[in-house]
């Protein structure tokens, strides 16, 4: 066995040196077909005294897409982490005599919401306390990776690196003028007065109400985020601030230079080039198999190493709502009503479930996708299982919508949530045709036939309908919140209106019933089920077992790998940033598609 993986080494590190195409996709089915005549992967092994390697790729997120491996070979596609694994990795690590000490590298993370950030920046306090060392040894940081490299004992950076902290910002794209151009005419329906999800189409700016709520929120991230790294580094509060909003002026202290300046403002330790700390960290943890850098075992390796251990008889069926609420099926990119269904109906007809975690990470969607997803929650409920919500990064609009009615709400302090309101834009393209010559006329039997046709504008009749059902939606979303929360329609009203509130704020008004992390809410799911001996199992579609092998073996990373993983390229430029951001903010509007045109969906959740 020992040869076979020799030989896939070399054949994963061909594949990544070659890139895309024809060659590559051979040699991957060459890869398949040796797993396939070895009997699959051999468990790894963990060696006394590795340093686990904290390696995050790509964006880290609540379920990782696993994409065909032949689709990848041509696409290259972004790579997800698991901020689950990475949890569960420290966790288990912490009390493992087998691992010395953890390395933080940071250089392959592509991003990660406030809440994910903070829980594994308290995963990684957590191992800490029980003395062993800590290290981050990135070439560079980003304001998200600083977070976690705070937690550091000794934060090591390349001297041609960047520190950046540039605090927290909302800044959507407004479409006013472009349909002004087109003389499209814009319907808008909703109610909140906080409802900004519309304002992209009606506006070129940002209303007042708007930047009042957002700041709110963004302010409380930020405050967050900066105790955080003050507390972990003993820094000065005022000073750290001072220097972070008059930049300028702190650069010319140290000639411009990025590192000198991170150095200078306590934020980092060293300025060193690899193999200098490398080194170091091979003198106190010895050398890995080839001498080449320290011992050592990635997370994700050693999520193989200790799987299976936990074989609890009681499950906590963990069911997660990712991305945008949308009717149908579809995958872990978006939270789709029906598969979700699917998987609440199996845990509640699983025996062996005691209780159900929801955990949400969606600024909503599709109001009739949400209702379905929550209908099915609540026969759980009537069939005795418990329902827990755990709201991750955000749980806002028909994220909200689908939590409101569990059993408990559990929150993160930095969870986005709220944004209790209901919209629907309708844009019609009468005037647009006219303008080359294109009419639109005819009869019907009713005042109502043909009064929803985009292409010839809407009469009085259909803008009264659509607008007394948007009234409908909103009376029906203060509801269910008043009977889950166990508040008065008049109390949700005050603190709904489509305002976005952080999850410190939301305890207070009532909106969650504690502030924890997703431990915590399986925790109190066993609670509520009055059971002690308990495992949480996550319910998904399930890839294909050769695509989880060879996303993993892809993934898998040594520090000393000079090659194939310290890559700065994939750090994003600004201007692919952008277009990135453009094309995922025109994806969001395509993929909302609500049979009643009623939309329970927060645009502005998206932090940056």
């Amino acid at each position: 066995m020992k040869g076979v993986w020799k030989i896939l080494n070399s054949l994963i590190k061909f594949i990544q040196g070659i890139g895309t195409g024809f060659l590559g996709v051979l040699v991957i089915i060459l890869l398949v077909a040796i797993v396939g005549a070895s009997g699959g992967p051999k468990k790894p092994t963990v060696e006394n005294g590795s340093v686990l390697v904290l390696w995050p790729t790509g964006a880290v997120v609540e379920q990782k897409d696993f994409p065909d491996a032949f689709a990848a070979a041509f696409d290259r596609a972004t790579p997800e982490t698991s901020f689950h694994g990475i949890i569960h990795a420290l966790n288990k690590a912490k009390d493992d005599n087998r691992i010395a000490a953890l390395a933080i590298v940071t250089d392959s993370m592509l991003g990660a919401a406030p809440s994910h950030l903070h829980d594994i920046a308290n995963s990684i306090r957590d191992f800490k306390s029980t003395g062993k060392k800590v290290y981050a040894i990135s070439t560079s940081y980003s304001q998200s990776d600083y977070l976690l490299a705070a937690e550091a004992d000794k934060i090591y950076m390349n001297g041609e690196g960047i520190l950046l902290l540039d605090g927290y910002g909302s800044y959507p794209l407004y479409y006013k003028s472009l349909y002004d151009k087109i003389e499209a005419t814009v319907n808008v329906f909703k109610v909140g007065t906080y409802k900004s999800a519309v304002e992209p189409s009606i506006r070129d700016n940002m209303s007042d109400a708007a930047k009042e709520a957002n700041l709110a929120f963004l302010n409380s991230l930020w405050d967050q985020y900066l105790d955080r790294i003050v507390d972990a580094r003993d820094l000065d509060r005022e000073l750290l601030l001072d220097q972070i909003n008059n930049l300028p002026r702190e650069m010319a202290k140290v000639s411009g230079d990025f590192g000198e300046l991170a150095v200078a403002m306590g934020l980092i330790d060293e300025l060193t080039p690899r193999n200098e700390w490398r080194q170091h960290l091979m003198n106190e943890y010895g050398t890995n198999n080839d001498r080449t850098s320290f011992k050592q075992i990635d997370h994700e390796t050693y999520l193989a190493a200790i799987a299976g251990e936990n074989q609890a008889p009681n499950q906590i069926a963990v069911v997660t709502a990712q991305g945008a609420i949308v009717p149908g099926n579809g995958p872990v990119t978006v939270a789709a009503a029906e598969t979700i269904i699917g998987h609440i109906r199996r845990a509640r007809n699983n025996k062996n479930t005691a209780a159900i975690v929801l955990r949400v990470d969606s600024p909503g969607g599709s109001a009739f996708a949400s209702e379905l997803i929550r209908e099915e929650l609540v026969a759980a409920q009537d069939a005795g299982i418990p329902v827990v919500a755990s709201m991750g990064p955000v749980a806002a609009s028909g994220g909200y919508w689908i939590s409101a009615t569990a059993d408990e709400i559990w929150a993160s302090p930095t969870t986005i949530t709220g944004s209790i309101g209901i919209f629907a834009v309708v844009p019609t393209f009468e005037k647009t045709l006219e303008k080359v010559g294109v009419h639109s006329d005819g009869v019907g039997t009713t005042p109502i036939a043909g009064a929803f046709n985009p292409l010839s504008g809407l009469n009085d009749t259909a803008k009264n309908i659509l607008q007394l059902s948007i009234e409908n939606g909103y009376s029906d979303f203060l509801n269910l919140v008043s009977t889950g929360r166990n508040m008065s329609v008049e109390d949700v009203d005050k603190i709904a209106q489509g305002r976005v509130w952080i999850g410190a704020k939301a305890k207070e008004l009532g909106l969650v019933d504690h502030l924890g992390s997703f431990g915590d809410a399986v925790a109190a799911a066993a609670r509520i089920a009055e059971i002690e001996n308990y495992k949480p199992v996550f319910y998904r579609e399930q890839p294909k077992q050769y695509e989880v092998f060879l996303n993993q073996i892809m993934n898998s990373k040594a520090v000393g790998d000079e090659i194939n993983n310290f890559l700065p390229s994939q750090r994003l430029s600004p201007l692919l940033q952008t277009a990135l951001e453009l094309e995922s903010e025109v994806q969001d509007l395509l993929e909302i598609n609500d049979p009643m045109n009623r939309y329970i969906l927060c645009l502005e959740c998206k932090v940056k």
